[in-house]
């Protein structure tokens, strides 16, 4: 049984939600959208209606895939890591938070994702609820340690248009909501260095 479902319908919070299916040629299936059993609300699997934060196809469009990621991620803390050995060895400046920032915003980003395939994916059978719950939980622990971090800092480097400080993200599933919209921000912005 699942115990911590992300996977809820935004209208009455309910968790006893219906799959809906389509079939592809080539025998694969996937979930296409959910409808509420008690209240008849539906939405598409990309879409998040309880949140003003992008959704899912809109805040990682554009991502690497996750294998990429996870190991940009991994090089990333330890490039961190090692640099902030350096700085408090007195070889080397200190990590600007900043850059600390950016390691909590891959990873909770990271593990959102890596949730939502693996919640999306129970309904198809191909996830156990374990690995589920597992999975989800990850995902809401990083993504409140990220959002507590831009808290800690006062919203300095929030580049979404709602700060860390707003009850959108005081709900079940916020923290996450808050990742996707500061992961969106921080890719447009890394485009726009590449563009110029």
């Amino acid at each position: 049984m699942l115990n911590n479902p992300s996977l809820r319908c935004p209208e009455c919070g309910s968790f006893d939600l219906r799959a809906s299916f389509v079939n592809y040629p080539d025998g694969r299936r996937d979930v296409s959208g959910f409808t509420c059993s008690r209240c008849s609300f539906d939405w598409e699997v990309w879409e998040t209606p309880a949140f003003e934060a992008p959704n899912y196809a809109t805040a990682y469009d554009g991502a690497p895939d996750l294998v990429d990621e996870e190991l940009a991620l991994v090089l990333l803390a330890e490039r961190v890591k090692f640099r902030a050995l350096q700085a408090i060895g007195g070889r080397g400046p200190e990590v600007e938070s900043s850059e600390h920032r950016v390691v909590f915003l891959r990873k909770a980003a990271w593990l959102d994702r890596a949730a939502r395939e693996r919640e999306v994916g129970w309904y198809l059978g191909r996830h156990r609820d374990d690995d589920v719950n597992e999975a989800s939980t990850k995902a809401a622990r990083a993504a409140f340690e990220f959002l507590k971090f831009d808290l800690d800092h006062g919203s300095e480097y929030t580049e979404g248009p709602i700060g860390a400080g707003s009850p959108e993200w005081d709900i079940a599933g916020g923290a996450r909501a808050y990742t996707r919209q500061e992961f969106l921000a921080w890719l447009v912005a890394c485009d726009a260095e590449l563009g110029q």
